[in-house]
């Protein structure tokens, strides 16, 4: 019975009052269903219609029913604010592609926008007006035939990062050592089509802020295909807001946009002379300057907020690298040379006339990753706004002993959650403008290898402050404590070669006392082990020989 009353309920459904797919075809023939809405009958959108024929005044249908999170991303877009409806987009009812950006915006001029040409063919318009979920670079390095192009000659440091000095180290590889290699960069962009913004994004969102493409990964194809992270900042240029210019050195001592841009031109040499007279004069009677190699914003970025003093060696071998893309090629005669870059910058030896100095700092470590210590975290770690040169110079010496920075040390490993540690750069902490000295032929290890190196006369730590990096002098003896004895990169620095003079009291007074002995030497133990070896080898082909005859006339 109940069975029964089930059937009839059922046959009595409005659903079989609803027109066939064919039934709506013989009057509406020239509607077809689009791939996207492939098993979706006109009933499923068009649910006024239940009887056939229909009457011809009915509601337009809502396509929130299906696309709820797309409906509610458009009613907040400016598309919807001009009274759009999701049919002036989508032709649900033709095999015809959806509606693009340039079916409205074809003539969209973009005058306004710098370097017009070069974004509308690098940006999809996401990118800028819309919000997009994820964006970054891709650099796809094609290498030709079965071309190999090792990991340790892309990222030098194998710190599994590629910074600008290491891309630019690769630039002149692919150029002269890959006949017909490629390095091809593609800006992607993924968001929601449905969130488009009233206006455009601020140039501070790719150039400052960098909350658009915010990474980069270098894709190496090859013989031996990998993949690896790379600086985006390599490819979008940093450049600060104008609200941000009062934080520029720049802005700091009052200059104003109209004091150095005057006209339309790129700004010439003769508007940084105005007030760098003293700094020209010496560039300019220099090997740059009589050559006319470089202009003064072709090194120095008017607009940064980090002045020059506060770089890292890599940060200002980088400045350098952009056009002498071939400074690892040229220094393969050092022991190291990837070592060495990664703690001298060039003017180091390029600038004899510029004062050295040792700067040390503490770096925080994550891994494989490495950082200096920025205020934040010493704020983050003592819990409260401090001045950091109060927390490491209580008593205002206004120079640092070995136990003050020891023990400052102690306390950040204590009240971090992270290892902490110190580390050391030789940088140029007083410019001279002049590098017309190669020092290719001279190749003096000692200027920087021996106990008389002038950076001993001229130490640092560098803090980080609230506003500005703060140079703190410290004492020679730091490198005899404790914590920077494990530095071994730096600590080696002030020791000289094994000499003639060693070597005899190896024969003459080292069979007395091997524990003093061992110990005078220092790392020039590294040099004797070195020698050691080269005569055991040696020794050993002279052995094989003389066997090798001996066995032959037998």
């Amino acid at each position: 019975m109940h069975f029964a009353v089930l059937i009839v309920l059922f046959l009595a459904s409005p659903l079989w009052a609803y027109p066939t797919h064919e039934q709506c075809t013989d009057c509406h023939g020239s509607f077809k269903k689009t791939a996207s809405h492939q098993g979706v009958s006109c009933n499923d959108c068009h649910t006024e219609i239940t009887g056939f024929p229909h009457t011809h005044k009915h509601s337009q249908p809502t396509c929130q029913k299906c696309h709820s999170k797309a409906s509610e991303s458009f009613s907040k877009s400016v598309h919807q604010n001009k009274k759009m409806a999701c049919i002036d987009c989508h032709n649900v009812h033709s095999k015809e592609k959806t509606a693009t950006c340039t079916s409205c915006h074809a003539k969209a001029s973009h005058e306004k926008l710098p370097s017009r040409a070069k974004h509308l063919a690098s940006l999809n318009c996401i990118s800028c007006h819309g919000m997009p979920e994820k964006s970054g670079i891709t650099v796809t390095v094609k290498l030709p035939g079965a071309s190999i192009l090792g990991k340790k000659d892309v990222d030098h440091d194998g710190n599994g990062f590629v910074d600008k000095t290491e891309w630019h180290a690769l630039e002149y590889q692919l150029e002269h050592k890959f006949q017909g290699a490629s390095a091809d960069r593609q800006y992607w962009s993924y968001g929601n089509v449905h969130s488009i913004m009233p206006k455009p994004a601020d140039c501070s969102e790719c150039h400052d802020k960098r909350t658009r493409f915010a990474t980069a990964t270098a894709k190496i194809n090859g013989e031996s295909g990998y993949s690896i992270q790379i600086d985006p900042g390599i490819f979008i240029p940093e450049f600060p807001s104008i609200r941000d210019f009062a934080k520029t050195v720049h802005g700091k001592n009052g200059v104003k946009c109209i004091d150095c841009h005057t006209s339309q031109d790129k700004i010439s040499d003769s508007v940084c002379s105005q007030c760098h007279q003293n700094v020209y004069n010496t560039y300019k009677s220099s090997i740059h300057g009589r050559n006319n190699s470089a202009a003064c914003t072709d090194c120095h970025n008017p607009h940064l907020i980090k002045p020059y003093k506060e770089y890292n060696a890599q940060e200002r071998v980088a400045v350098c690298s952009s056009c002498h893309k071939d400074y690892m090629a040229r220094h393969k005669w050092l022991p190291n040379t990837a070592l060495h870059f990664k703690y001298l910058e060039c003017t180091t030896c390029h600038s004899p006339g510029s004062e050295k100095s040792m700067v040390f700092f503490f770096e925080k470590k994550d891994g494989e990753k490495k950082a200096p210590l920025t205020y934040k975290d010493f704020k983050t770690a003592f819990g409260h706004d401090i001045t950091v040169r109060s927390v490491i110079d209580k008593y205002s010496e206004d120079i640092l002993k070995g136990n003050d920075i020891g023990n400052l040390l102690k306390d950040l490993n204590r009240k971090m959650n992270i290892s902490v540690s110190i580390d050391a750069e030789i940088v140029v902490t007083r410019v001279h403008h002049d590098y017309s000295v190669t020092r290719l032929k001279e190749r003096n290890c000692v200027v920087c290898h021996s106990p008389q190196a002038c950076f001993y006369n001229s130490m640092y730590l560098n803090l980080p402050g609230k506003e500005e990096h703060i140079y703190t002098p410290v004492k020679g003896t730091l490198l005899s404590t404790y914590p920077l004895a494990l530095a071994l990169d730096i600590y080696v620095l002030g020791e000289e070669k094994i000499t003639r003079a060693d070597l005899d009291k190896l024969i003459h007074k080292a069979p007395q006392d091997w524990t003093s002995y061992i110990r005078n030497l220092g790392f020039k133990l590294i040099d004797l082990a070195g020698i050691t070896m080269l005569i055991l080898a040696f020794l050993g082909c002279m052995v094989h020989a003389v066997l090798r005859i001996l066995v032959i006339k037998r």
